[in-house]
């Protein structure tokens, strides 16, 4: 198949890896023929990036904005950036398929342009259902923009041929709020990350560290409105008289500077910071931790599904996830994958009692770990998930041919 895939963001290090540069290259591997768009800072150019044809585009910054009006400028002229570099270097390309995360879902008119001039189909990874999960957390607070991103939305999803939801509480979610959708489109797809074999990390994150033999609990990833800092702080907090804890926070986002001060100002010394890392190093830290923590605001809406849960159980950790009661992630964690616990974030007496209970037992946390592990291998690799996709691939064209 002839494939382009449509991103907000992808390293110039090509040996920084995330989920989605993991599954263009299961494509790639598997004789597809990719083309990726990404934007950036610099010219428009068409090259070779990570085996596969890539359209670097000329754009304005989306990514780490403290202004939300600046990071909406951007992705609202997005289209038009990708339009123009489409009709320049890609014009005459067929394409069988699209393939377009979430977010952003302002891109939709461009995919819309795509399909009209190609013919291709189109599945949308939907990791994050805007404009309802942002608005739900007050980072959306304009109505007219509230309605314009709604509108893009709902026609997101009449556009898509399958869409990719993370669980089935997304599934519902989309099911009961768009009754005139098309549910055959609306297809499990869990998150996912390339498998690798375990091995011991290159770096003595212990020694660098000074973390000896504490537990360590691990937070990595963005530090944002949506990870609700405070239950981090208020956790770490708890457990700042007992000497065998330390939590280690790794990443970046327009919280963290927050986070960092209310750690000053409580004299806390059990936390670490550690500024953003690419995956490979980043894996480190998770190695050597002996708790993932998630950290997801419970003021959300929206089921939510935070993708760093799979390099916890990619690595055997166990997790204690703080999340929102609309969501059925506290289902995967503990009944799916039997990986860990799950609270609703802010019940400080349960959050306390449940942590308790990874903290001071070992064995369990081993059995955790393991438990996560089994689940990851079985169920998202980005090898089970290619298969997956194409699966739906094939269901949706037989399904389409006899309608």
């Amino acid at each position: 198949m002839n494939i382009i895939f449509l991103l907000l963001q992808m390293s110039e290090d090509e040996t920084a890896s995330n989920m989605y540069n993991d599954l263009i290259e299961e494509y790639r591997i598997n004789g597809h023929n990719v083309t990726v768009m990404a934007p950036w800072d610099k010219k428009t150019v068409l090259g070779q990036e990570r085996g596969v044809r890539t359209l670097r585009v000329n754009a304005l910054p989306t990514q780490n904005i403290k202004s939300m009006i600046k990071k909406g400028v951007g992705l609202a002229l997005l289209p038009r950036f990708y339009k123009r570099a489409y009709k320049k270097h890609l014009k005459n390309e067929k394409f069988d398929w699209i393939f377009m995360p979430t977010p952003p879902i302002t891109l939709i008119d461009f995919v819309s342009y795509v399909k009209g001039r190609t013919g291709a189909k189109f599945y949308l990874i939907l990791r994050d259902i805007h404009p309802q999960s942002a608005a739900s957390i007050g980072l959306i607070k304009n109505k007219q923009m509230y309605n314009y991103l709604e509108r893009r939305a709902k026609k997101g999803y009449q556009v898509a041929d399958l869409i990719g939801c993370m669980s089935h509480g997304n599934i519902e979610f989309i099911a009961n709020r768009y009754t005139d959708l098309d549910k055959s489109k609306l297809v499990l797809l869990y998150n996912w990350m390339k498998f690798e074999e375990y091995s011991k990390p290159k770096v003595d994150i212990r020694g660098k560290y000074n973390l000896g033999d504490k537990v360590v609990v691990l937070f990595g990833g963005t530090i944002g409105l949506g990870q609700r800092v405070e239950n981090i702080f208020d956790l770490a907090r708890h457990y700042s008289s007992n000497d065998s804890v330390v939590f280690l926070i790794v990443g970046r986002g327009v919280k963290k500077d927050y986070l960092e001060e209310l750690v000053t100002q409580a004299k806390l010394k059990n936390v670490r910071f550690v500024d953003y890392l690419p995956r490979n190093e980043y894996m480190d830290f998770v190695k050597t931790a002996d708790i993932g923590l998630i950290s997801i605001n419970e003021n959300y809406k929206v089921p939510t599904c935070p993708s760093k849960a799979i390099s916890y159980m990619s690595l055997k950790i166990p997790m204690f996830a703080m999340i929102n009661p609309n969501s059925d992630y506290g289902i995967f964690i503990e009944d799916d994958a039997k990986a860990g616990y799950w609270v609703v974030g802010g019940d400080k007496e349960n959050t306390y009692s449940q942590f308790d209970k990874l903290v001071t037992d070992a064995k369990l946390r081993k059995e955790m770990g393991e438990n996560g592990y089994a689940f990851y291998k079985e169920n998202l690799t980005s090898e089970k998930i290619y298969s997956e996709i194409m699966k739906q691939i094939g269901n949706c064209l037989s399904r389409q041919r006899r309608g």
